[in-house]
């Protein structure tokens, strides 16, 4: 096992020695700056996983996975790159192999309940497949790796726990390494570092480093100064500087999600970008500005509404194109015949006219919901999307030299490889919202459906009747027409 933590602080005064201490196999944080964001990250060999880990891992070449809190949050390079909150899971498998029990295992490890089975709740997408799940928390996360460690290894479980106040994890298999990498990253001193440290395990060492963002050498690059050092193996910290190509940059703008109100079974979601909406300067012209939803089950567009053809209403919702749509598309099945976890949605906003901001518009279904006890309205969750520039780049051959490098966050297959990514942060709304929204939806009560069904049966019967009041009076007018014809 191999360990790494990362500090990057946005004031060049962070990275001074004085700031920090180093004995032996412990490194002493006495002060950081409040912008400060925490990186760390655990590569495991495949022989160090549980053997339900190893099982599924045996069927996959790859396997890419998210959970994003949701929370509000500001990043700072090389940490900019965002998805939509929830646990994302991208995977790719053997050439003839299904990791049939992979769902059974994210239930077990995330305590989520909406997948059934590899093939009937993973959607294809280009190059793998993939799964979504609006979770909020990791402490299911915590507990699980928690269960795996000694009642004495303080050390380790306190690593564990902090967890959960991580803004994303990512978990990174790789089948040629053999290795799985568990990263988490954590916003700006939450929790406050000041006074904490960190101690080599005598199994492992851990690398560190300390970096601020300087003045790039090199245009649509990132070039970092400070200083890294080894618990265990060094005796003072060694300077360090090094540039790099990113993939990932921050945007100035923000934006936000809220919905029209009430939203029956036409849900429409406002997405407003505040700022310009312009390309990021020294991005090139080649830009375009897009929004990635991940829709739960319950909802979904409908794409032959929001085609090329109707490009007048696109027009009106200030949407360019929908660029592509994957997953539970179909228009008329209700929630309970679905095994999918739903659908993913690029969508590319129309920047005309967009100086001082700009308010899109995208019309959603609801799907029929199960019918409940004790109301007739229930509560849909979904995320916010990911709303980014993605802008032509010359130097994309050297992003792969990014040692922070983020991959497989749910869109790159929709987008050319020489592309870098500016994101939008979302903008605070309500406290303790985050970046999620909820919308209150009609259902059917139960308390309700005898009546209903009874209304049903008489509607349909009364209506059965006038028809054949209708057949029989149209068939007595024709017999008094034919005998008032004999008689003449």
């Amino acid at each position: 096992m191999k360990q790494r933590s990362t500090f990057i602080v946005s004031e060049s005064h962070g990275t001074l020695p004085e700031n920090f201490s180093l004995k032996k196999d412990t490194f002493i944080i006495k002060a950081l700056p409040p912008s400060t964001v925490r990186e760390d990250r655990v590569t495991f060999s495949l022989h160090e996983l549980p053997a339900e880990i190893q099982d599924v891992l045996s069927s996959c070449r790859e396997v890419h996975l998210k959970l994003t809190s949701g929370d509000i949050y500001e990043f700072i390079d090389p940490y900019s790159s965002r998805t939509p909150a929830g646990l994302h899971v991208f995977l790719s498998s053997e050439q003839g192999a299904s990791p049939d029990s992979i769902c059974q295992l994210l239930e077990k490890v995330f305590g989520i309940n909406n997948c059934w089975g590899f093939k009937s709740s993973f959607i294809e997408i280009p190059g793998g497949y993939q799964f979504y799940s609006p979770l909020r928390s990791a402490s299911t996360f915590v507990q699980y790796l928690q269960n795996h460690l000694s009642e004495k290894d303080t050390l380790r479980r306190s690593e564990v726990q902090s967890l959960e106040s991580a803004e994303y994890i990512d978990v990174i298999y790789d089948a040629i390494a053999q290795t799985l990498v568990l990263s988490s990253v954590h916003a700006p001193n939450q929790p406050k570092w000041d006074g904490s440290s960190i101690t080599s395990a005598k199994t492992s060492g851990v690398e560190l480093g300390v970096f601020g963002n300087i003045t790039p050498m090199e245009e649509e690059g990132l070039t970092l100064a400070g200083f890294i050092t080894e618990l265990g193996e060094s005796d003072d910290f060694e300077p360090t500087m090094f540039s790099f190509a990113s993939r990932h940059h921050r945007s100035e703008s923000t934006f936000s999600l809220a919905t029209a109100r009430p939203a029956g079974l036409h849900p429409r979601l406002r997405l407003s970008i505040h700022g310009t909406a312009k390309p990021p300067p020294n991005a090139g012209d080649e830009c375009t500005l897009n929004a990635y939803f991940t829709l739960p089950v319950a909802l979904f567009i409908d794409k032959y509404q929001l085609s090329s053809d109707n490009q007048q209403l696109l027009d009106s919702l200030n949407i360019k194109r929908i660029k592509a749509i994957s997953g539970e598309t179909d228009l008329e099945a209700p929630v309970w015949t679905r095994e999918k976890w739903g659908s993913r949605v690029l969508v590319e906003v129309d920047t005309k006219g967009g100086e001082n901001g700009i308010e899109l518009e995208l019309p959603l279904h609801l799907r029929y919901l199960e019918p409940r006890y004790n109301g007739t309205t229930t509560k849909v969750d979904f995320a916010w999307p990911s709303v980014f520039w993605a802008c032509r780049s010359e130097q994309w051959k050297m992003m792969a030299v990014n040692p922070f490098d983020r991959l497989h966050l749910g869109w790159e297959d929709l987008f050319p490889e020489q592309v870098m990514y500016y994101y939008l942060s979302p903008a605070p709304h309500g406290e303790g919202e985050g970046a999620w929204s909820s919308i209150d939806v009609p259902v059917l009560g139960l308390e309700n459906a005898e009546m209903i069904k009874i209304g049903t049966v008489t509607v349909v019967g009364l209506g059965f009747l006038w028809v054949l009041f209708k057949i029989f009076m149209a068939k007595l007018s024709s017999v008094r027409e034919k005998k008032e014809l004999k008689r003449e």
